[in-house]
Parts: C-alpha cells; structure tokens; sequence
C-alpha cells in the first residue's frame, strides 16, 4: 500500500537506517494519511463541479494529482507525529499541520465544503496575425470528455461562436484538448481580440491581436 509520504523518505528525515522502528512508523504513516484525506475532504467536499466523484487517497493519477510538496508535508507530519509520541514535543507536528493548511489554501483556496472547481487554461500559438491567420489552440483542465465552445470577442463584447478544425471539440479523460485551429476572418479588422473557451461551467480566455498587412 502506497502513502502521501513513503518510510524511505520518512527514515531519511529521522536519520534512521536499520528496520527497528519500521512498523511503528508505518503506523503513524496510516494516521497521517487519514489525517490528510479528512483535510481533503473538507476542502473538496464529495464531488467536482461536475458532479465527478473525487477520489481519495491522491495519486499521481487523479485529478488533483499528489504532488511532491504534498508528499514531503506528509514526511513533516509523520516526523511530527513520531517526535511528539516518542518526546512529548508537539513544534514539529503544529508546525507540519500549519504547512498543511498554508499548502491547501495556496494551492485550492476554497472555502471548506465547496466542491472542488477546476481552473481551465489555453495556449494561442501564434497570439497575432493578420487577418486570415490560422491559429492553433490547446487547453487544460475543462469538463472530461466534454464538449467546448469557442467564441471570439471583440472590443464591443460582442461574441460569436468560432469555426474550428475539428468542427467539435471534445476533451479527453482529464479535460485536456490539442491541435484545434481557427483562422481569424479574412476581413478582420485590426484590433485587439478575445478567444474564449467554454464548457457550460468553466471557462478560459486569451488576448490575440489582428495585425495590419
């Protein structure tokens, strides 16, 4: 079984090399990693925006995904956890605990018992062109194997839906989309415009300029 901090790295921090206290560590990995799923949980609530299942424990494979800082607060609290069982010392611990909810804060930000909200994002390559340009787009975190709108907006906030290649386009299993093109309209006036992308939920947006000839 796999935890948000490993003994390996957990040994490391305590300078321990023989195996003598591996299962009381593995012990305090199972607590942390409890402690650290009820934290998720009251951050993400139950679901996605979506309505998605989010799973717990975090891996490499979910969405949000473990990532190494996580690991290495769990490596704190489980160094923490053993300092104040074996001395009576609880700074290491508070003080992991407190990095925990600085990391969550800084990373989700949301308010305990909101669901989970993805934030999408694109790429406009190039980002100016004439009118007539073909661009490419690429984007991120949207609805899975969902279904997206682009619209351009100009100026006077007026939007219209964009043509693309391919004509629909749909993300994959983790919201992401590639190598969809558009081409600004022969007859484009110089100016500054907005790409947006939308999936009924969430959306990104992106500046690109029309250039003159």
């Amino acid at each position: 079984m796999s935890h948000y901090a490993s003994l390996d790295m957990v040994k490391q921090k305590l300078r321990v090399e023989d195996k003598t206290i591996d299962d009381e560590l593995n012990i305090y990995l199972d607590e942390v990693d409890s402690f650290i799923n009820r934290e998720l949980r009251a951050k993400f609530g139950e679901n996605t925006e979506y309505g998605y299942k989010i799973s717990l424990p975090l891996t490499e494979d979910t969405n949000p995904a473990l990532t190494f800082d996580l690991r290495q607060i769990a490596a704190d609290l489980v160094e923490g956890k053993f300092r104040l069982k074996t001395t009576d010392d609880d700074k290491l611990w508070n003080k992991a605990r407190e990095s925990l909810e600085i990391y969550l804060t800084r990373t989700f930000g949301w308010t305990s018992g909101h669901p989970y909200r993805r934030y999408p994002s694109i790429t406009l390559t190039p980002d100016a062109g004439v009118a007539g340009t073909t661009m490419t787009l690429t984007g991120a975190s949207f609805k899975p194997r969902g279904k997206l709108e682009v619209k351009i907006i100009d100026e006077n906030d007026s939007g219209a839906i964009q043509n693309t290649t391919p004509e629909v386009v749909l993300t994959d299993a983790n919201g992401n989309f590639s190598g969809v093109t558009f081409a600004t309209g022969a007859d484009e006036a110089v100016g500054s415009y907005v790409v947006l992308v939308h999936d009924k939920v969430n959306s990104a947006k992106l500046n690109f300029t029309v250039t003159a000839s």
